[in-house]
């Protein structure tokens, strides 16, 4: 349970105005951190009264969120009937919708998927990306047995704190209020995010070093964006936007970049950027449909392409240091086209980050990838909606 254990620990400690839920959520955090457990030893680790575990524990197994785990006779003595956190009780629906598709995963409490599915776009009209998305939302809400207890969609592109996505230009979404349109179709509750600020934080609840304080993510697909998390909380910064590495300017002539649509930085160094100007360069053929080509053959020992992704290299290093200079990340993970070839990359950053760095941070691929999105959605859904705190109220 790495994820959920991770989320609670960086979850805020308020006191419950209840007792009685303040002790129930003990008790959950406690199995969560543990594991099954017999009513005794939670009694001794909560230093609460034995009869005060043994009624909380009823309400919880009545509200399914424990359940017995078998029994403990490894002491020896009568054996103990041990209980388990149940993850299952509840789903979190997550989204994550891009130019080609939606994706949707069901997950537990724990962020372990139990269903999966995929919807096509077919159409570029932004309204009808909307209404598609509102539908898919609408019909998983009504499937019955899913005790949905949270929803959390991706997008790419910021969002306010109000759900209204400032700007998507994959989508072509601008002051889209897709979080209104959302909560229109559900009686859940409904949060919509960036889906590198969702990535960053899903690769900081996996983190395997517990010494990691602020991780950014990057992930470079048609648009580049980046994902800051600080102590376990996203930096969203002014209205949801901070992060936007992609609009980044790359010179002076940036200046005159207008903002309606994709950043200067990523206009020129996103993955379509980047095909362009290989095929530019006729390091690639003007056939050729992806930059993976353009890696591929660099990792193939093609002069041309080793150059070229030599020179993109120096791109991404160059305005990497100066996120580096105001940020300070204790690691910086890859997502997206990086993290298809990071074996490549990644050493030639690193070497250009040498020297040029107060604090080098580790460099590393997102060990989740494109799922990222989805775990980031479902978990920081449910953090948005109350976390377990809520599903207690219930």
């Amino acid at each position: 349970m790495r994820v959920l254990k991770r989320e609670l620990a960086c979850a805020p400690r308020t006191a419950s105005p209840e007792v009685a839920q303040h002790n129930r959520m003990r008790i959950l955090e406690c199995l969560i951190d543990v594991g099954p457990l017999s009513r005794v030893e939670i009694a001794r680790l909560t230093r609460m009264a034995p009869a005060t575990v043994n009624r909380l524990t009823s309400s919880l197994m009545a509200q399914g969120l424990v359940s017995e785990a078998g029994s403990n006779g490894a002491t020896g003595g009568r054996p103990s009937m041990l209980v388990r956190f149940c993850p299952e009780a509840r789903t979190i629906l997550a989204l994550d919708i891009w130019e080609g598709a939606i994706e949707v995963a069901l997950l537990d409490l724990d962020g372990c998927e139990i269903e999966r599915d995929r919807v096509p776009i077919l159409g570029t009209d932004p309204q009808e990306k909307l209404d598609l998305l509102v539908a898919v939302v609408a019909e998983w809400d009504t499937r019955e047995g899913k005790r949905i207890a949270a929803i959390g969609v991706s997008v790419p592109g910021p969002v306010d704190d109000d759900g209204v996505v400032l700007m998507a230009p994959a989508l072509d979404w601008y002051n889209q209020p897709v979080g209104a349109s959302l909560r229109g179709a559900t009686n859940a509750p409904v949060v919509v995010e960036n889906d590198v600020n969702l990535i960053a934080l899903a690769e900081y609840l996996n983190l395997d070093d517990p010494g990691h304080k602020t991780l950014v993510a990057m992930a470079v697909y048609e648009g580049v964006g980046a994902g800051i998390v600080e102590d376990g909380r996203l930096w969203r910064g002014n209205h949801g936007a901070a992060g936007q590495f992609g609009r980044m300017l790359r010179d002076v002539s940036g200046l005159k970049h207008q903002r309606h649509g994709f950043g200067h930085l990523e206009a020129e160094l996103g993955e379509h950027g980047l095909l362009q100007r290989a095929i530019n360069a006729r390091v690639v053929s003007p056939e050729v449909e992806s930059a993976d080509a353009v890696f591929s053959a660099a990792e193939e020992g093609d002069e041309e392409a080793v150059a070229m992704v030599e020179s993109v290299a120096d791109d991404y290093a160059f305005h990497l240091v100066n996120v580096c200079a105001m940020i300070a990340p204790d690691i910086v993970v890859f997502g997206g086209l990086f993290e298809r070839w990071s074996d490549l990359l990644i050493p030639m950053i690193e070497e250009r980050l040498r020297g040029n760095v107060v604090h080098e941070p580790e460099l590393a691929t997102a060990s989740l990838g494109d799922e990222g999105k989805l775990v980031g959605a479902g978990m920081y859904g449910l953090r948005r909606s109350g976390g377990l705190a809520a599903v207690l109220s219930e």
